[in-house]
């Protein structure tokens, strides 16, 4: 088969994947993700894409809005817990193709800390659990970089973290 040929083939072969975080943090931390399980060739484009936060129902019809012309095969929306949607939010996102991941518990921050077998208390903010692990990241918050030293590819294959292992999962599935 011809090079041209070949280039044709495998790009019909390509899964699309969309994946919206509430903001720039989740969008950093997704993106780390991405580069550790989605290497180019991989037979998954992923694109990662944040919004500017908000209560969830005005991040589901944003997402939805401002990506309904736009095919993929899969979309997923990644949203804190402390203020998850209503069940017709959930519905409404489903209707658009998009499936929920709620970032447990309470937040990103949360689940990166549950990641590290620290312990998130219930009565912890997520402004409180922010405050615990940026100031430990390699950089600012908003960049995929900061996360490499802490969230290596072996500390995420270990966790337990539900939210954590459901988008690493969705990761991999081509």
């Amino acid at each position: 088969m011809s090079p041209k040929h070949k280039g044709v083939r495998q790009a019909a072969l390509q899964t699309t994947l969309l994946v919206v975080g509430e903001g720039p943090d989740d969008k950093a931390f997704i993106s780390h993700m991405k580069q550790l399980y989605c290497p180019r060739g991989c037979g998954v484009s992923v694109k990662v894409q944040a919004q500017d936060g908000g209560s969830p129902g005005n991040i589901i019809s944003n997402a939805i809005r401002s990506y309904r012309n736009t095919e993929y095969n899969r979309r997923i929306l990644l949203l804190d817990a402390d203020l998850p949607p209503s069940d017709a939010e959930y519905k409404r996102a489903a209707v658009a193709g998009y499936t929920v991941i709620l970032w447990r518990p309470q937040c990103l921050e949360g689940a990166l800390l549950e990641a590290l077998d620290e312990p998130v208390q219930a009565h912890e903010t997520s402004q409180q659990l922010k405050q615990r692990l940026h100031p430990r990241l390699d950089g600012r918050h908003t960049e995929p970089a900061a996360y490499a030293e802490l969230f290596t590819r072996p500390v995420l294959d270990a966790t337990g973290n539900h939210s954590i292992v459901t988008l690493r999962m969705a990761l991999l599935k081509p």
